[in-house]
């Protein structure tokens, strides 16, 4: 048929000169289409099995897109966590910190190297057995309150009054650590210390905890100023990725994580801790075995919790039922007693102004 065609069209153009233009444009327009279509024809079955296959593919990769995005939708549309706190003033909500920020300011994330470093009493006893014989020698260098003692220039060694007593000082974005505040780090292990005169305390909670069927664990006691200013800045690029200007930034992060030279964990007298099933630093540690252990009994031991849910406006930092902060037991038990802060008590007493 195509032979018969192409050559009748030649005939044509040879008999009759003025015709060859319009029989030149038949011939290559009827062999433009005629080629395609006969390439069809011939593999019409070919060509069915793909196009088959790729609508099949084209409408699986279409539902997977159309998942992601409601995935996405629902996530971007979830309402903030809520959890709601057992306290003496009833059940009080509190949003709960995201899985994002959870990685962010919790100190025990992979990088900072101590998830896996998790301190227990046997570690606390290998590193008071290792500190030095002079802070060890004096018993009352472990204790604050009616026991510790300080150095006069004209009496000696005397009694320490309140504003004198180092487990008191105050230490916030109001309150800088001083430049020439002294302290001995003893090394529990690797990198993790401890301020060496709270040691023998925390151990005693632990094992009481312990006693009580509660294993309670340290994943954050000093920190040195490098790492508090890496956890800082952290936490303020996360805000400025958000879209937070750098100012907004700062404050934002200065909720939760303590600005470098305000930190309580820069001088070993703050520690955080996790227990062996929760293992997050976030407000649902309040509701865990732990957390009720620790706010019931740490004054029995020196300690308070440091940053309590409705003290926020005061201590300039968000509700942090993780870290507990030593101020020694006559202290400890009229803060906690009374539903103080820390800052509320040092004023009363007349240690700062």
């Amino acid at each position: 048929m195509s032979n018969k065609t192409v050559a009748g069209l030649k005939r044509l153009m040879e008999k009759n000169r003025f015709i060859r233009i319009p029989c030149m444009f038949m011939l290559g327009l009827y062999l433009l289409i005629y080629y395609p279509l006969m390439f069809l024809y011939s593999n019409m079955r070919k060509i069915a099995g793909v196009c088959l296959i790729s609508i099949v593919f084209m409408a699986f990769t279409s539902f997977s897109f159309a998942g992601n995005t409601l995935v996405t939708e629902e996530k971007e549309e979830e309402p903030e966590k809520i959890l709601y706190i057992n306290t003496d003033n009833g059940n009080i909500a509190v949003t709960e910190i995201t899985e994002e920020e959870e990685i962010d300011n919790d100190v025990i994330s992979p990088e900072s190297g101590e998830r896996d470093m998790e301190v227990s009493a046997n570690d606390l006893i290998e590193a008071m057995n290792a500190a030095s014989v002079n802070a060890l020698l004096i018993e009352s260098n472990f204790q604050a309150d009616e026991n510790a003692r300080i150095y006069d220039e004209d009496k000696g060694y005397v009694r320490a009054a309140y504003k004198d007593d180092w487990s008191l000082i105050l230490i916030n974005k109001e309150h800088h650590i001083p430049e020439d505040y002294k302290f001995e780090l003893a090394t529990i292990r690797g990198q993790i210390k401890s301020d060496v005169r709270v040691m023998p305390h925390v151990l005693d909670m632990i094992n009481a905890a312990k006693e009580d069927g509660v294993n309670i664990f340290i994943c954050s006691p000093y920190r040195d100023d490098d790492r508090q200013e890496i956890l800082f800045k952290k936490k303020q690029k996360q805000y400025m990725k958000k879209g937070y200007s750098e100012e907004e930034a700062y404050e934002r992060a200065s909720r939760t994580i303590a600005i470098p030279g305000t930190s309580e964990h820069q001088v070993g007298l703050a520690f955080d801790f996790i227990t062996d099933d929760h293992k997050a630093l976030d407000t649902a540690f309040a509701e865990t075995e732990g957390g009720k252990w620790l706010k019931e009994h740490c004054a029995e031991y020196g300690f308070i919790l440091r940053y309590p849910l409705g003290k926020e406006q005061i201590t300039k930092i968000e509700f942090e039922p993780w870290h507990f902060r030593y101020v020694g037991t006559l202290a400890a038990a009229e803060i906690m007693d009374r539903g103080l802060c820390l800052e509320e008590y040092v004023k009363e007493i007349g240690a700062v102004e």
